[in-house]
């Protein structure tokens, strides 16, 4: 039985780190945008793989995938938390000062934060029991819109690796492929649709906002 506090381990290295990753953005240092975006993503994945899996029959035993599961509210959370401030420290660092910033955030690239981040900001602010009592059963209805984040991810990370860093493929972004197959596998094995379709609808998303970002 693995008897660490992760919740507790989570935030106790998170704070300090994602606080030093702003003042590097700030300053221009290093790279606290690609270590944000990789760290937030495998928290994410942390979040949604180990219940799918487990939901699937695989695993169920591991000692290691049940603990996951246990924090798996907790994990999101954090993972919220970096990732959001991941997209501020990417703004500090590379959205240039003397340049108005909206024109810059239009960027195809950049197009899919202006869903999620709105779906991230939600899901954080309504992580706590006061908003699980206020909204019953339609909490778990809210917090299921994360599912719309693996492949806007995958997007948004392989075109800005490409357009910021000049990369030519985001290595997170294998993470959410296998996170939204997984969800595929279990859509065709337990028919659940309801996560496959939050997943095809942000790959209709992107479609969208790559064709109309065609000349």
């Amino acid at each position: 039985m693995i008897s660490i506090d992760l919740k507790k381990w989570l935030w106790i290295i998170s704070i300090p780190t994602l606080l030093v990753l702003l003042v590097f953005g700030y300053l221009q240092l290093g790279e606290p945008s690609g270590f944000s975006a990789v760290t937030g993503t495998i928290l994410l994945t942390c979040t949604l793989l180990p219940g799918a899996l487990m939901r699937l029959g695989f695993f169920n035993e591991n000692p290691y995938l049940r603990w996951l599961v246990k924090y798996r509210k907790d994990l999101g959370i954090v993972a919220g938390a970096w990732l959001l401030t991941h997209g501020l420290v990417s703004a500090l660092f590379f959205l240039k000062r003397e340049e108005p910033i909206i024109d810059q955030l239009t960027v195809l690239p950049l197009k899919a934060i202006w869903i999620m981040v709105p779906v991230l900001a939600l899901m954080l602010l309504t992580s706590n029991e006061c908003s699980e009592k206020l909204l019953g059963k339609n909490w778990n209805r809210l917090h299921k819109l994360v599912w719309l984040l693996p492949v806007l991810m995958f997007f948004h990370g392989n075109l800005a690796i490409a357009e910021f860093e000049k990369e030519d493929f985001a290595p997170a972004g294998i993470l959410m492929a296998i996170v939204a197959l997984v969800a595929l596998y279990e859509a065709i094995k337990k028919k659940t649709y309801q996560r496959i379709a939050l997943i095809v609808i942000g790959w209709l998303i992107t479609m969208f906002l790559w064709i109309s970002s065609q000349p």
